[in-house]
């Protein structure tokens, strides 16, 4: 059964993708279609307002970065002209030097050739990409949307099936350190990738790189895959100085001030915000990337890390499961014990009030 179910998890990827990535949205807006709701706005309005908002808000990203991220493009067939010429500089046995016009002629000819079918190459499983993309991110809303309208009913019909009171309340407390962790980690982790990229891209306009601000929204972009994102950023900085300036030593110099800008950010800047709250095992964090990307795809890279960040959360919020949270990283994500401790505190304050309210004195308040 758990080969089977291991099967189709991978294999069931235009599935599996949108699925999770729902998941995650509505995790991230739970506690704002809540809000909303009990400001007195109806649950399906305020999800689709909410849904509104984050579709608006990554338009208004996509919109603002066009013109550089056009230019970016634009300019693949002359890193692919530049690469395959450091390539047969470089790789290829030098041929012998050209005797006559004709020769020269027919020379130039096979290498235009290659390069365009390098191109074709290159381009025809990006174009293929984007369109299943695009696909998955108009599922993944329209899951997200249910999710967030009639997810809650589900959640509360299907801990009512729990038979055992204890039971109930640690699945209970569980799902109600996901809903709130979880939703903490995603919003904090959005709004710090966004800064990043925001600096990355004045950094990048400060060197006088071209087509910055398309570099600093890759850059925040890849910041959600943690370590691996910030080697494929940087080495898409080296591609685009490789066609914009050939083989020089200068072209290093904007992927080495990014690296040291994500050194900070990495290892100061995060941890001051998140506190504990981010303590996955690198090597959990490296081996779940890779796992995702080989299984699903580049969706799976990006979904990696905040499924197991949610997986940690449940497992630390559930005493049976708890030490194999400590597998995923040390600590726990919030203190789940302070956690509990605070909420029997507040049902012994609710108690209390309730017994002094029967007998008809008045509870003190602190």
């Amino acid at each position: 059964m758990i080969l089977l179910l291991t099967a189709v998890v991978i294999f069931s990827r235009t599935i599996a993708v949108p699925a999770l990535a729902a998941v995650l949205i509505s995790i991230a807006l739970f506690p704002i279609v809540n809000r909303a709701a009990r400001m007195g706005i109806p649950r399906g309005l305020a999800a689709l307002m909410a849904l509104l908002i984050l579709i608006g808000a990554s338009a208004a990203v996509l919109y603002g970065v066009r013109n550089p991220l056009g230019e970016l493009v634009s300019r693949a067939p002359d890193l692919v002209s530049a690469g395959h010429k450091l390539l047969v500089e470089h790789a290829v046995p030098k041929a012998r030097p050209v005797t006559n016009r004709q020769s020269a002629v027919v020379q130039e000819v096979v290498t235009r050739q290659s390069e365009q079918e390098a191109m074709v190459n290159l381009m025809a499983p990006v174009a293929a990409g984007l369109t299943a993309s695009l696909i998955a991110i108009g599922t993944s809303l329209i899951l997200s949307y249910f999710i967030l309208t009639c997810g809650t009913g589900v959640g509360r019909a299907a801990l009512a099936a729990v038979r055992e009171r204890s039971d109930r309340r640690t699945w209970l407390r569980v799902c109600g350190s996901i809903r709130t962790q979880a939703a903490g980690y995603l919003q904090l982790v959005t709004v710090i990738n966004i800064v990043f990229g925001v600096a990355t891209g004045l950094c990048m306009s400060l060197l006088g790189v071209e087509n910055a601000p398309a570099y600093g929204a890759i850059a925040g972009l890849m910041n959600f895959i943690p370590i691996v994102g910030a080697w494929i950023t940087a080495g898409v900085l080296v591609a685009g100085g490789l066609a914009e300036g050939g083989m020089k030593l200068a072209i290093l110099v904007p992927p080495a001030v990014f690296l040291l800008l994500h050194l900070l950010e990495s290892q100061f800047v995060t941890p001051q915000l998140l506190g504990r709250r981010l303590l996955l095992n690198p090597l959990i964090v490296i081996a779940g990337v890779m796992v995702g990307a080989t299984a699903w795809g580049v969706g799976g890279a990006f979904l990696a890390v905040p499924i197991l960040t949610s997986v940690k959360i449940a497992f630390d919020g559930h005493p049976g499961f708890r030490r194999w949270g400590q597998v995923l990283g040390r600590g726990a994500l919030l203190d789940s014990d302070e956690h509990e401790s605070r909420r029997r505190r507040l049902r012994r304050g609710v108690a209390h009030r309730a017994a002094s309210s029967r007998e008809g004195v008045k509870p003190v308040t602190s």
